[in-house]
C-alpha cells in the first residue's frame, strides 16, 4: 500500500488522536472529506511561499505561479492575500485581544498573550462561524442559548449538524447550571455556542458564570463556540472573552469590522489558544471557502488597530472604539427613554439598559394585540419603520430595534412614527 493510501486509511478509521481537547473533538466529530482538507498541505500556497520568498533574495528570479493579472493597470491591481489574513493584521488582532481581554499570563494561552499564530482572518464573522460549524457539527447536536442569532439555526444544519435550544436562563434570568446540565447530557450535545453581548438583547454573561461554564464544558468534554463579535461596546463593567476561562476548548469567533463602522469591508476572524488549529487547520478551510479575506478590508482595519493597539501600549483606553461606544450609548439611551414612554419593557436580563452590543430587545405593551411578526408588518405597511420580530432570535412577542443605525436625530423622529402604529393598531381593537 502506498503512502498516500495508508494516509488515507488511517484518515477514514479516525485512528489519529491528538492531547489538545480542542484538535481531538474537531477531529472526531469532522467528516473524512474535512479530515483530509486539514491534514493536507496543498501544493500552490506551499510553492507560492516559497517563491515569495526566492524572489525577494533574487531580483532575477521570475514568479510564473500566481493565478492573477499584473502590470495592465498597476495602480487599480490589488494582489491575493494569504489564507490566514495579511500577517499585520493577525499579530495586531492577537495583540489587540491581549489587552483588552487580558490574556497575558493566563493559564492555558501563550505567556505573552496571542499572536499571529492564534488568529486566523476570514470574511466577515459569519464565514467563521461556518467554517467552526463544519469542523465541529457534523452529525452533532449543538447545543443554542436563548436568545440567538437567527443565522445560526442554518450555518449549523449547512455543517450538517443539529441545533438545539439549551435553556440557559430559569424565570428569574440566573443561569441553572445543574438543569443546563441534564439537557446537554440528554441531549448528548457536543459543542455549545454561545453569544455575548448577545444579539439580540445585549446581556452578558458574569464573571463567575463564564467559570462555571467552563468547569461544564471541561466535565462534559464539551467545546465552546463563543460568537464575541460586540465584546467590546460593553456599558456594564470590563469585557470578558470565554478565551480567558476555558482557552483549551473554546473557540472565539469576532469581526471588528461593526465596531469600527466598516461591516461591508467583510473581515472577521477566527482565535483559538491552539496554534494548529488557527495557523494550520483554519487556513487550509478558508482556501476550501474563499480561498483568502478581503486585502482592502483588512488593509483598512490594520490602519485603525495600529492606533488602538498603540493607546493600549501607552496605558490608555482605545480612542477610536471608546468614542465609537460613548455614541452608541447616548443614542441606546435615548432609544430606551423612548421605549419606556411608551410602555415597552426590555426582554433580556438586564430591565433597566443593556449591558452591551448595538441593539435593545423590547417587549410590546400589553394591550397591543398584534403578535410580533405582525407588529413590524403594520410599521412597514404604514410606512413608519422597520424592525426584526423577536420571534427570529427565539423571543416571540418582542422587537429588536438596532439603535446603531440611527442617527440621534433619526432616534428622535422614530418616537413620533413609533406612537403612530401603537395608535393605529389600538384604534382598531
Amino acid at each position: 500500500m502506498s503512502d498516500k493510501n495508508s494516509s488515507q486509511s488511517k484518515l477514514s478509521k479516525g485512528t489519529i488522536e491528538f492531547k489538545a481537547p480542542l484538535l481531538d473533538r474537531a477531529w472526531t466529530y469532522m467528516p473524512e472529506g474535512i479530515r483530509q482538507t486539514v491534514s493536507s498541505e496543498p501544493i500552490i500556497p506551499a510553492i507560492a511561499a516559497k517563491a515569495k520568498v526566492i524572489a525577494a533574495q533574487n531580483p532575477d528570479f521570475i514568479r510564473s505561479d500566481q493565478g492573477q493579472i499584473v502590470g495592465i493597470f498597476p495602480e487599480k491591481e490589488i494582489y491575493y492575500g494569504p489564507s490566514s489574513g495579511l500577517e499585520e493584521l493577525r499579530e495586531l488582532v492577537g495583540q489587540f485581544w491581549t489587552f483588552a481581554y487580558r490574556l497575558k499570563n493566563k493559564e492555558g494561552l501563550p505567556s505573552n498573550g496571542l499572536s499571529k499564530k492564534n488568529v486566523a482572518i476570514v470574511s466577515g464573522a459569519t464565514e467563521g462561524l461556518a467554517i467552526a460549524m463544519h469542523l465541529f457539527a457534523f452529525n452533532q447536536n449543538v447545543g443554542l442559548m436563548p436568545l440567538y442569532w437567527s443565522n445560526y439555526k442554518g450555518i449549523i444544519l449547512n455543517a450538517g449538524g443539529n441545533p438545539i435550544v439549551v435553556k440557559l436562563f430559569n424565570k428569574n434570568y440566573n443561569i441553572d447550571f445543574k438543569n443546563v446540565e441534564q439537557i446537554i447530557r440528554k441531549n448528548k450535545i457536543t459543542s455549545l455556542l454561545i453569544n455575548f453581548p448577545n444579539n439580540p438583547s445585549g446581556d452578558v454573561l458574569t464573571e463567575e458564570e463564564l467559570r462555571k461554564l467552563a468547569d461544564l464544558a471541561r466535565r462534559l468534554n464539551l467545546i465552546i463556540i463563543s460568537d464575541e463579535v460586540y465584546n467590546f461596546i460593553r456599558y456594564k463593567g470590563e469585557p470578558q472573552s470565554m478565551l480567558s476561562f476555558a482557552p483549551e476548548r473554546t473557540v472565539v469567533v469576532s469581526s471588528a469590522s461593526k465596531e469600527y463602522l466598516i461591516p461591508g469591508a467583510r473581515v472577521g476572524y477566527i482565535i483559538a489558544a491552539e496554534e494548529m488549529f488557527t495557523n494550520s487547520w483554519i487556513p487550509k478551510m478558508i482556501r476550501s471557502f474563499s480561498s483568502s479575506p478581503n486585502v482592502l478590508g483588512q488593509r483598512i482595519l490594520a490602519d485603525i488597530l495600529k492606533d488602538e493597539v498603540k493607546d493600549f501600549e501607552e496605558d490608555r483606553s482605545p480612542r477610536i472604539i471608546s468614542e465609537i461606544k460613548k455614541e452608541l450609548r447616548t443614542r441606546c439611551e435615548l432609544m430606551i427613554s423612548i421605549l419606556k414612554e411608551k410602555e415597552f419593557e426590555l426582554a433580556g436580563r438586564d430591565k433597566d439598559f443593556p449591558s452591551g452590543a448595538i441593539s435593545v430587545l423590547a417587549r410590546l405593551p400589553k394591550d397591543i394585540k398584534l403578535d410580533d411578526k405582525a407588529l413590524v408588518e403594520k410599521a412597514m405597511e404604514l410606512k413608519k419603520f422597520s424592525a426584526v420580530p423577536g420571534s427570529v432570535f427565539g423571543a416571540p412577542g418582542c422587537i429588536r430595534l438596532g439603535y446603531a443605525g440611527m442617527t440621534q436625530e433619526t432616534i428622535k423622529k422614530f418616537s413620533k412614527n413609533l406612537q403612530d402604529v401603537l395608535d393605529s393598531i389600538r384604534k382598531k381593537s
